[in-house]
């Protein structure tokens, strides 16, 4: 590929990273646990957004879209998944205003990075976008390493979104724009919204 498709594809690549949803969501909840966990989290995302975009690259994606019991078993999963860390985050103790402990403070970084990954996976909607926009790159001719290059943009600036959003949200903390208590009722809104998006899941499929 040349400069300007690699360029495209950047762009596009971001443009799909930014997208609002429950990714993000989970991102900054895991983001308000400490910073290693929102990279774990990041990274772990950034991986299972690899993991759909080699599908892609080698033309093993569309088995996905043409199943649709695994197309379905994927989208019931994630649904599965979004009212589990909604549910969590509502009954989310709130936090010792004597000690200003993080809401999120009892998240390990093993169970952040499995978040991170398992929103990605369980979300075929991904499988969707990469088969529609960037399979527009590949090409049957293409080397091996060109295509591992396609996947490696790809994953590396869903991961470098996510670790760009976690240091936000801890600079936000760090400076007090964000105090305990506020960071509290975030979690109680963002369990709400994941909910809510795992309703419209369910009544989507």
């Amino acid at each position: 590929m040349d400069f300007i498709s690699w360029l495209s594809l950047a762009g596009i690549c971001a443009l799909g990273a930014m997208s609002p949803g429950p990714s993000l969501l989970i991102v900054l909840r895991c983001a308000g646990a400490g910073m290693r966990h929102g990279f774990a989290c990041a990274l772990a995302h950034g991986f299972g957004v690899a993991i759909y975009a080699g599908l892609t690259a080698f033309g093993l994606a569309v088995l996905i879209l043409h199943s649709p019991l695994l197309f379905n078993i994927l989208q019931w999963a994630g649904a599965a998944m979004l009212i589990y860390l909604g549910w969590k985050a509502l009954r989310a103790p709130a936090p010792n205003t004597e000690g200003e402990s993080s809401p999120a403070q009892a998240l390990s970084v093993g169970r952040a990075a499995m978040q991170g990954f398992g929103i990605t996976f369980f979300n075929p909607k991904i499988a969707v976008f990469f088969t529609a926009l960037f399979s527009q790159f590949v090409a049957e001719q293409q080397a091996f390493s060109v295509k591992l290059g396609m996947v490696s943009l790809a994953a590396g600036i869903d991961a470098g979104w996510y670790c760009l959003v976690t240091l936000i949200a801890i600079a936000g903390r760090n400076r007090g724009w964000v105090r305990s208590t506020t960071g509290h009722r975030m979690q109680q809104l963002f369990g709400a919204l994941l909910i809510g998006l795992a309703a419209k899941l369910v009544f989507s499929i």
